[in-house]
């Protein structure tokens, strides 16, 4: 059954507009209802013909929004609405609304330019500005310019500079609708950046002084990830005050049933804390106050590493704003800011776009699998720097992907095919040659993320590592062993310090390396049981990282 929500008033307005023309941009507030109703209005009302693909920047909000759609019109979650993300697919053929993922998007476009049977592409939270949707709202526009003019393109946030998107855009259309917000009181709370007290027990002092002060509403505290998560949910649950209350994570890798009790209503208090998945799209009814650690990790490139990496960030104003408005979707509520009215006015109105700060070979590479042999050419929503476009096309060349003339080899082909760093592709590739899938896979997961051994460490700590390391002279296979071992241990926290290994950082590159051999088995690359050749696996590193090599000249530095 569906509730009346303030985004239901745009309807004629929404017909109208379609009436005219094939490209709309709409502004609604957080919580009108944009993300699930815009998509049902296009499909009951028969403005579009053909499969409507929403676009969302995050994997569990693609999930959960579809899942909403399909409990409003009381239909099987992938029948008439379905989803797809990164190793999941629940759709049909009678799938009518399907909500995806912003890189699924772009390889689609990539392997049918024509998105044969789809009527429209809505770029949900177009104002976060991924990489990923800035180059398929550019395809989007030149497929409905070239071949598709009957092709829907809509964007739509809850902060966006419409006028900016409408000008780009091209005879576009505006929308805006109202909101449902109540007053949210901002407290600011002093907290020096230089401070060594940990974010999670700042943020659990707050926590208590909500518990104490207010008798009634749910508790959302964001964290940068998902180790601060799972150490503030430690210290909430060592407060007084926490008796009889639900203290639940919310993150991307969690497993779905665990996103799910952390977004469904619950008969008691709750204490949710998130990453920035719950900043935008995501409704958690009952949410009354908010306690904001200020920070988010933002993926920047890494020159040192060629890839990129995610690092730890005070977030803009406008993040600020859209978390502190979660407070006040069903009442007023309150947002404490564990940082200070100073700082916030330093920090930058809105987060600089991903396309200046990120690295654009895989982006590349996928467009030369495209066709789209001049990445100079090509009509970007807001044109990269000239030196991050060389230094991508450098990293190819390094690679193989490219020849000099900048053009598409066969081993680049087959590397395009792959959702990842070229870098990666290429190393799976060669390991799939040298028969040491299995290891390249763990030694790929090891390096996204932060270092899973602590840098100091005790004598005893250092016995302990030197049980288990396999001594070769390389930084990795110590590595991979302590891997193991951490594994074994099942990422208990105490256990693993015994070894120098932070648990959760294993966690996650286990995770990773798991992706990993999924996207290696779904493209047919061997996995072997058997113990790889270290050199074969040395070749496949080299392989992938070839501009990182260095020699050391003196032994004793």
């Amino acid at each position: 059954m569906k509730q009346p929500l303030p985004i239901d008033a745009l309807q004629d307005g929404l017909v109208a507009a379609c009436g005219r023309v094939r490209r709309l941009v709409l502004r609604a507030p957080t919580g009108s209802g944009k993300s699930t109703r815009i998509p049902q209005m296009l499909l009951d009302l028969n403005l579009v013909q053909g499969q409507i693909i929403v676009l969302q920047p995050r994997r569990i909000a693609a999930r959960l929004l579809a899942a909403r759609i399909a409990q409003e019109r009381e239909v099987r979650l992938g029948g008439e609405v379905g989803y797809q993300i990164r190793f999941e697919r629940v759709e049909s053929a009678q799938t009518r609304i399907k909500f995806v993922t912003e890189a699924l998007l772009l390889r689609q476009m990539a392997s049918d330019p024509e998105l044969k049977g789809v009527g429209a592409v809505v770029f949900d939270e177009f104002h976060e500005r991924n990489l990923h949707s800035d180059v398929a709202l550019a395809l989007a526009r030149r497929l409905q310019e070239t071949h598709r003019p009957d092709l829907l393109i809509m964007a739509m946030s809850a902060t966006l500079d419409t006028e900016a998107v409408a000008k780009w855009l091209g005879s576009a259309e505006t929308l805006a609708a109202d909101g449902r917000a109540y007053p949210v009181q901002i407290e600011y709370t002093h907290m020096p950046r230089n401070s060594t007290r940990p974010i999670w027990d700042a943020a659990a002092e707050q926590v208590r002084r909500v518990l104490r002060e207010e008798s009634e509403g749910d508790i959302l505290v964001f964290m940068p990830g998902s180790y601060e998560i799972m150490r503030t949910i430690g210290a909430v649950r060592n407060l007084p005050e926490s008796g009889g209350v639900d203290i639940l994570p919310l993150y991307g890798e969690l497993p779905p049933e665990e996103q799910d009790r952390a977004v469904k209503p619950s008969p008691g208090r709750k204490v949710i804390v998130a990453t920035n998945v719950a900043e935008t799209s995501l409704t958690i009814p009952g949410v009354r106050a908010v306690v904001d650690a200020g920070l988010a990790r933002i993926a920047r490139f890494d020159p040192h590493r060629g890839i990129d990496t995610l690092l730890v960030e005070p977030v803009s104003q406008a993040s600020a704003e859209q978390r502190a408005g979660r407070a006040g979707r069903t009442g007023p509520g309150r947002c404490i800011r564990l940082w200070s009215q100073t700082d916030h006015e330093a920090r930058p109105l809105r987060e600089v776009p991903e396309i200046k700060r990120v690295d654009l070979s895989e982006t590349i590479l996928l467009l030369s699998s495209s066709g789209w042999g001049d990445a100079a050419t090509f009509p970007w929503y807001e044109k990269p720097d000239d030196k991050a476009l060389q230094r991508a096309l450098t990293v190819l060349a390094d690679l193989g992907a490219v020849d000099t003339q900048g053009k598409l080899t066969p081993i680049g082909r087959r590397m395009s095919v792959f959702p990842a760093h070229p870098r990666y592709a290429r190393m799976l590739l060669a390991a799939g040659e040298l028969d040491c899938v299995y290891e390249v896979c763990r030694i790929a997961g090891l390096a996204q993320g932060r270092d899973i051994l602590f840098r100091k460490v005790d004598d005893r700590t250092e016995n302990a590592r030197d049980s288990v390391e396999q001594e070769d002279g390389s930084d990795f296979f110590p590595r991979l062993a302590l891997l193991q071992q951490a594994i074994d241990l099942k990422f208990d926290a105490d256990a693993c310090d015994r070894f120098g290994v932070h648990g959760q950082a294993a966690r996650q590159a286990d995770q990773a390396a798991r992706q990993f051999l999924r996207l290696a088995e779904g493209q047919g690359l061997p996995v072997s049981d058997r113990v790889a050749d270290p050199a074969a696996i040395r070749r496949c590193l080299l392989l992938g990282f070839s501009d990182r090599l260095a020699v050391r000249l003196d032994a004793g530095t």
